[in-house]
């Protein structure tokens, strides 16, 4: 890659300066850089192998300047999608490729750690039971159950402050409200050594004796502490490792444009502009415009309903300001954070997305920090929020806003926008009745990696 970067570096130099004049003079990250040059280098290979002359081309001073502008269509377009700042890039060398990634998990059942259950992932913190490789157990009864899993079992566990020993094991029914709890002792050193749960008779949670009938059924949870020190050991928590993948294949778009002759003339002639040019500029951002909106519609797909504890209304409450009640949407943004933050245990957002009514909004807010006004072609970063880049996209219904995340690598983004031809154009082609006519082609692939980074909110009226 480093290679890479060195070969296009003067054509990278044009990218950081139109990208700086349509992000307030910020500067392309790395990543940005390596993805411009790896496609840069794809057109690049295709282009010399179409000029090679085995293959019958020649290299005329006119290929040599399609050849300039297929380059200069990457140089300029690729890196001012939005889609760079919403998932992550990742170039293709060929057509179909794949993101490998490894989950660690559990490889025994113990308590409520099931064989399977996730532990670590790249997207993800697994729900970790802390005894799991410790000497405790709380396991789940089963109707047919006539032992403890886990062996031998150690008697005398449970006890009050005082001293007084309640158990060898705790049984706690949740089916009844409030939940009931005893106390179970095994008659011997051997039934507890084997955990056999015919012979344990109960007591009440004070440690005195109890005098109902308390059987076992199923769902009633049992907590005991095990002997996981002597050896050799029947059985012992394990970690294993499953390696997956989520396929990617590039697929088409396409575009032509065609014209006249003499409309050409007449546009140059009368109107000072290239018709031609005016066709192609316009082909490849609508070409841009469509990969940026299906970026935001897969994005607003994977974020689904909008959740009830980020739904905020405009209406005024009587006696608050306009400006203290906008304020207020500040916390639904934070909430938003958490519920990430939450469900993967180690990514906090980046990005927001909003429909063009919810930009008012953000107006009255402390943390708002406007992008300076420019042209604008679709989507478009509106500016910073808290830290958050915010862009407005006319794919979102109005009211809708989304928050997710997009980190430095395909294990911290809600998605992958996966290029393998960047915008190429056909040769410019005339017919003998006048008529001029290009094409201009992309491919890609664009998956979901991480539903659990992105959510959805709502602003109502």
């Amino acid at each position: 890659m480093a290679n890479l970067l060195e070969s296009y570096k003067n054509r990278l130099m044009i990218s950081e300066s139109v990208f700086a004049k349509q992000h307030a003079g910020e500067k392309m990250d790395q990543n940005r850089k390596l993805m411009v040059a790896k496609c840069l280098n794809n057109v690049s290979a295709f282009l010399n192998e179409a000029f090679n002359s085995s293959t019958g081309a020649t290299q005329r001073a006119d290929m040599g300047l399609w050849k300039k502008f297929c380059l200069n269509l990457t140089t300029v377009a690729l890196p001012n999608l939005i889609a760079n700042d919403l998932v992550i890039v990742h170039p293709m060398s060929s057509m179909s490729g794949y993101v490998t990634y490894i989950e660690y998990m559990a490889g025994k059942n113990k308590g409520q750690t099931q064989n399977g259950d996730v532990f670590n992932s790249p997207f993800k913190l697994g729900d970790v039971n802390p005894n799991y490789t410790s000497d405790r157990v709380v396991e789940t009864f089963a109707t047919s159950q006539t032992a403890l899993a886990w062996a031998p079992v150690l008697q005398g566990q449970f006890t009050l402050a005082n001293g007084t020993v309640l158990g060898d094991v705790k049984v706690t029914r949740t089916s009844t409200t409030p939940a009931t709890v005893k106390y179970g002792t095994f008659a011997s050193a051997e039934s507890a050594g084997t955990g056999t749960l015919a012979s344990m008779t109960f007591k009440n949670p004070d440690g005195s004796a109890d005098a109902d009938s308390f059987t076992l059924t199923a769902g009633d949870k049992i907590a005991y502490v095990y002997n996981n020190v002597i050896v050799p050991q029947n059985d012992i928590p394990t970690l294993r490792a499953e390696m997956k993948s989520i396929p990617l294949i590039a697929k088409a778009r396409r575009i032509a444009v065609f014209y006249s002759q003499i409309a050409a003339f007449q546009a140059k002639t009368d109107y000072g502009f290239d018709l031609g040019d005016q066709l192609a500029e316009k082909s490849v951002g609508q070409l841009s415009y469509e990969i940026d909106t299906e970026v935001v519609q897969l994005l607003d797909e994977t974020a689904g309903a909008a959740s009830a504890s980020l739904t905020w209304s405009k209406t005024l409450p009587v006696g608050v300001s306009k400006s203290e009640h906008y304020e207020g949407f500040a916390e639904q943004v934070e909430i938003a954070r958490q519920v990430i933050y939450d469900r993967t245990k180690r990514f906090a957002p980046n990005y927001m997305i909003i429909a063009s009514n919810i930009l008012p909004v953000l107006t009255f807010m402390k943390g708002w920090n406007a992008a300076p006004a420019g042209q604008i072609n679709g989507p478009y970063l509106a500016g910073t929020l808290n830290s958050l880049k915010v862009f407005v996209s006319p794919a979102l219904a109005a009211g809708r806003y989304l928050v997710g995340v997009n980190g430095s690598d395909m294990m911290s983004s809600v998605a992958v926008y996966a290029p393998y031809m960047a915008i190429v154009p056909t040769q410019l082609l005339q017919y003998a009745d006048g008529g001029t006519t290009q094409g201009f082609s992309t491919m890609y692939d664009l998956k979901v990696l991480n539903a659990d980074l992105i959510v959805a909110g709502e602003v109502t009226a």
